[in-house]
C-alpha cells in the first residue's frame, strides 16, 4: 500500500459526499422524494468522473455544470 492510498476518498465516499451535496441542494423538492432525486441527478454522472475527481463533490458540481439541463428536468418533475 501506498502512504496516499490511506488518505484517497474511496468511490462509495465520494458517491455519499456528491449525494449529501446533492440532497441539501434539493429544498424544493419534497423530503419523501429527495433521496430518489439526488440517486438520479448522480447517475447523470460518466463513470471516469468518480476516478478521475479528488472529491464527490467536485463530480456533482461537474454534473450540474455539464448536464444542467437534465438535472433540472429531473428536479421540476419531482416537483410537480
Amino acid at each position: 500500500m501506498k502512504i496516499g492510498d490511506a488518505k484517497r476518498a474511496t468511490l462509495a465516499d465520494k458517491m455519499a459526499e456528491a449525494k449529501e451535496l446533492c440532497m441539501t441542494r434539493l429544498r424544493a423538492v419534497p423530503r419523501e422524494k429527495r433521496d430518489a432525486v439526488a440517486d438520479s441527478i448522480l447517475a447523470l454522472a460518466d463513470p471516469e468522473w468518480w476516478d478521475r475527481r479528488p472529491k464527490g463533490s467536485d463530480v456533482f458540481l461537474l454534473i450540474l455544470e455539464s448536464r444542467k439541463a437534465k438535472a433540472m428536468k429531473i428536479i421540476q418533475e419531482a416537483t410537480r
